[in-house]
């Protein structure tokens, strides 16, 4: 059992003489990442990670090279057979190595592709030192260092440039946004709502997926007329509920004239509900307007 006392107005550990603290294992976790970490970095922080993840076991002589190879590759290989579509493989075992390949080959995108490509570049520079090839050793160890770049990188920062990505598009589309706020034309914001479906996914508070644009939603009689289109279609991720939105641009007034000391829905957003409460005909969605701002449900 561990105890430990709250500092002073509930804020960190009161630490009195003669007590022993201890920090339990994997208490503290640290991650270039901001959602893998366990606290919040400093600049310095950041850059004394960056150096423990690059650096780290680099000899500091040129003879303990061998013996650094060594322990990199076992890292690596460790990180291998932990990938679950291999498991029943044996990376030492030769009549498997195809196998193993071929698997490693259909997931290109992991950090256990690049740790065995960085184990095997490793084997090979071990060979060519034995060998007394320089050239191939130099060679094999370059490549080896970029492949294992690139595990340091699945593992600590893919997510965080995602996320600095996803940012820079919102910021993008606000642009868009700021630079068109008397365009009346609907296409205009239909074509870039196509081309951010995630834009639109932002308003709503669980993950959306985007189906379709301009999706037909029925209505449609024996003559091909009364067709019922709308602007999206999403569907939610957990229940596969299906989320349908209809877009106005940013000149169509969302509430009409004052009426007994409110402002009702305007004629632009209740047309379509009324032409679809005479056919009969339930269409449940969300208005948005063009900012993507739900207006009426």
């Amino acid at each position: 059992m561990r105890i430990y006392e709250p500092g002073s107005h509930g804020r960190g550990i009161q630490v009195r003489a003669g007590d022993r603290l201890v920090i339990p294992a994997g208490f503290l976790q640290l991650s270039l990442d901001p959602l893998k970490s366990s606290g919040h970095l400093t600049r310095a922080g950041i850059h004394m990670l960056a150096e423990m993840f690059f650096l780290k076991g680099l000899p500091q002589r040129d003879d303990g090279y061998a013996e650094f190879a060594v322990a990199l590759e076992c890292e690596m290989d460790t990180l291998v057979k932990a990938f679950p579509p291999l498991k029943g493989l044996d990376l030492e075992n030769a009549t498997h190595s195809d196998r193993i390949m071929a698997i490693l080959q259909r997931h290109k995108t992991t950090k256990e592709f690049w740790a065995f490509s960085a184990g095997l570049f490793l084997n090979m520079a071990g060979e060519a030192v034995k060998n007394g090839n320089a050239a191939r050793a130099a060679w094999a160890s370059a490549f080896a260092e970029r492949c294992r770049s690139m595990v340091v990188f699945k593992e600590s920062l893919e997510d965080v440039v995602w996320m600095g990505n996803s940012a820079s598009r919102i910021i993008d589309i606000l642009r868009i946004w700021d630079g068109n706020r008397t365009n009346a034309d609907e296409e205009f914001w239909q074509l870039t709502f196509n081309e951010n479906s995630y834009a639109l996914s932002q308003v709503f508070a669980i993950p959306m997926l985007f189906i379709k644009d301009k999706a037909y939603v029925g209505g449609m009689t024996l003559e091909r007329s009364d067709a019922r289109f709308v602007d999206y279609l999403y569907s939610t991720e957990s229940s596969r509920e299906a989320i349908l939105i209809e877009i106005k641009t940013p000149t169509t007034p969302l509430v009409g004239r004052l009426y007994r000391g409110s402002h009702p829905p305007s004629q632009s957003l209740l047309g379509r509900w009324y032409k679809s409460s005479i056919t009969g005909q339930n269409l449940f969605g969300t208005f948005l307007d063009s900012r993507g701002i739900p207006t009426s449900n």
